[in-house]
C-alpha cells in the first residue's frame, strides 16, 4: 500500500474544538489541509517540527480598521501585524479615510489593493449610503462583502456617520432579504453627549470624562433599540463590541425568542479595567471605553455562560501623535491589537481562567468563519480547509511594544507578562511569519468572499 505524501507536515499539539491532539500533525498539500492526525504520519517533502507548541487554526480578526489613519494602503501594515499575531484573515471595516466603502467602485478598488499589498487574507465590510439608496447594497453583496456596518453614534459626518432609527429600519429590511448580517457600533449618541457634558460640569477630567460620558447605560440603550429593530425585521444582527455582561444577557433573551443575534467583544475588555485606563490615558482610549473591574469580571462570567460568540481586536494603528494631545477628546480612539490577540486572550482565558485552548480557537477562528460565511474553508484544522495555521508557543514571555512588526511601536499591552507567543504563521500553506520575522512579501494575501 502506497503511503500518502504531502508537501508540508507540521508537527505539534493540534487544537481541535473538543480536544488537543498531543504530538499530532497537520499535513498540507498545496494550499489545503490534507489531513490532521495523531497516528502514522504521512510522508512529506518538508517537515516543520513544532513539538511543544500549539497548532491553532489561523485566527480571523473580525474587527480591523486598517484604513482609518492612512486610507486603504493601511492594509499593508495591518496584514503584516496580523501575520505576526497568528491572524491569517482580517475582516476590515469600511470607514476608510477619506471615504467609506459604500459603492461598488470603492469596493472594487479596495479588493484590488488588498490583493496587491496584503500578507494575510482579507474579508471586507461595507456600509450604507446616507442618501437613502440602499439598493446598492445588493451590488456590494454580489461583489463579495461579508457584512454591513452601521453606527448609532456619529464619528464623522461622511466617513463614519450615524444612522437614524428610520434609516436602520429600512437597511435592516434590505439586509434581511439579502441574508447578509448587519453589525453595529452600539452607543446612544444623545445620551453620550448629555453624559459627557454632565461629567465635565461635575469637574471630571480626561479619561474620567471619557468613561463617565460613555457609561454602560449609553451602550445598553443602544443595544435595546438595535435588538428590537432586528427582532422585528428578522435580520441577522451583530453587536461588534459589547462591554457589559448585562448587554450580553439582553442579546441572549432576544436570541431565545428566535431573533438572529450574535455578540462580539474585544480582548482588551477582558484584560484591562478603568483604573488601567486612567493610568495609561490615551493609550487605552477606546469607544466603548474600558469598564470598571466588576464589569470586567462579569464579562468573563458571560463568556463562560456562552453569551459571547466572537472575540476580536478593533485594531487601529494610530501614530503616537494621535495619542498625545493634552485634550483627551482630541486623541484618536482605538488601539493596535492584531499582534496581541492570541497571546493576550490565551493568557486570560487559559492561564487565568482555566478554559481549554479549544475555546480560544472557537471564539477567534471557527465562530468568525461561520459568522462571515467563510466556513469550512477557514476556521478549523480539518481536511479540505485552507492551510491557515498559527503556531503558538505556550512559554511565558513579556510583550514589548518596541519589538512589534507594525510600524507603530506602542501598545497598551506593553510590559504584560503573556503565557506564550506566536512562533510562526502559515497562510494557505505558505509560511508568512516565524521567529519574530516576516517570511513573505506583500501580495501573498487574497481578498476572500463568503461561500
Amino acid at each position: 500500500m502506497t503511503q500518502t505524501q504531502c508537501d508540508l507536515l507540521l508537527i505539534g499539539d493540534v487544537v481541535l474544538p473538543d480536544r488537543v491532539i498531543r504530538n499530532g500533525h497537520v499535513a498540507i498539500s498545496g494550499e489545503t489541509i490534507l489531513s490532521v492526525g495523531e497516528a502514522e504520519r504521512p510522508l512529506a517533502k518538508r517537515t516543520e517540527d513544532y513539538s511543544g507548541c500549539l497548532l491553532f487554526p489561523g485566527l480571523i480578526d473580525a474587527q480591523v480598521h486598517a484604513g482609518s489613519h492612512e486610507g486603504v494602503k493601511g492594509l499593508e501594515d495591518a496584514t503584516k501585524a496580523a501575520a505576526a499575531g497568528g491572524v491569517t484573515t482580517i475582516i476590515d471595516m469600511p470607514f476608510d479615510d477619506p471615504d467609506p466603502v459604500n459603492n461598488v467602485d470603492l469596493f472594487k478598488q479596495k479588493v484590488d489593493i488588498a490583493n496587491r499589498i496584503s500578507t494575510v487574507d482579507v474579508g471586507l465590510y461595507i456600509t450604507a449610503r446616507k442618501d437613502g439608496n440602499y439598493k446598492v447594497l445588493r451590488d456590494l453583496v454580489r461583489e463579495g462583502a461579508v457584512s454591513i456596518k452601521l453606527s448609532t453614534y456619529e464619528y464623522h459626518p461622511v466617513r463614519f456617520p450615524r444612522f437614524s432609527t428610520g434609516e436602520m429600519y429600512e437597511i435592516f429590511l434590505e439586509a434581511a432579504e439579502l441574508g447578509i448580517p448587519v453589525a453595529f457600533h452600539n452607543e446612544d449618541q444623545e445620551l453620550v453627549s448629555h453624559l459627557i457634558a454632565r461629567a465635565a460640569a461635575a469637574g471630571k477630567k480626561g479619561m474620567e470624562i471619557h468613561g463617565a460620558g460613555r457609561a454602560p447605560l449609553a451602550e445598553l440603550v443602544a443595544d435595546a433599540q438595535i435588538l428590537e429593530l432586528a427582532a422585528s425585521t428578522n435580520v441577522r444582527c451583530h453587536i461588534v463590541h459589547s462591554t457589559i455582561a448585562a448587554g450580553n444577557r439582553i442579546a441572549r433573551h432576544y436570541r431565545e425568542r428566535g431573533a438572529k443575534i450574535s455578540v462580539e467583544t474585544c480582548v482588551h475588555y477582558f484584560i484591562f479595567n478603568d483604573q488601567d485606563a486612567i493610568r495609561q490615558g490615551a493609550f487605552l482610549k477606546l469607544n466603548p471605553p474600558i469598564r470598571a473591574e466588576h464589569e470586567r469580571l462579569e464579562m468573563w462570567k458571560s463568556l463562560a455562560a456562552g453569551e459571547i460568540d466572537l472575540v476580536s481586536t478593533d485594531h487601529v494603528a494610530w501614530p503616537i501623535s494621535r495619542k498625545s494631545d493634552p485634550d483627551m477628546a482630541k486623541n484618536g480612539s482605538g488601539v493596535p491589537g492584531l499582534e496581541t490577540l492570541l497571546p493576550a486572550f490565551y493568557t486570560g482565558a487559559v492561564r487565568d481562567h482555566g478554559h481549554a485552548p479549544g475555546l480560544v480557537a472557537a471564539l477567534t477562528a471557527e465562530n468568525p468563519a461561520r459568522h462571515f460565511g467563510l466556513y469550512p474553508r477557514k476556521g478549523r484544522l480539518t481536511a479540505g480547509a485552507d492551510a491557515d495555521v498559527a503556531v503558538f508557543c505556550p512559554q511565558a514571555r513579556r510583550f514589548e511594544a518596541k519589538s512589534m512588526t507594525s510600524w507603530v511601536k506602542w501598545s497598551p499591552f506593553d510590559g504584560m507578562d503573556m503565557a506564550g507567543y506566536v512562533r510562526a504563521t502559515y497562510v494557505r500553506g505558505r509560511k508568512v511569519f516565524e521567529n519574530s520575522q516576516l517570511q513573505a512579501d506583500p501580495g501573498v494575501g487574497r481578498f476572500v468572499r463568503p461561500n
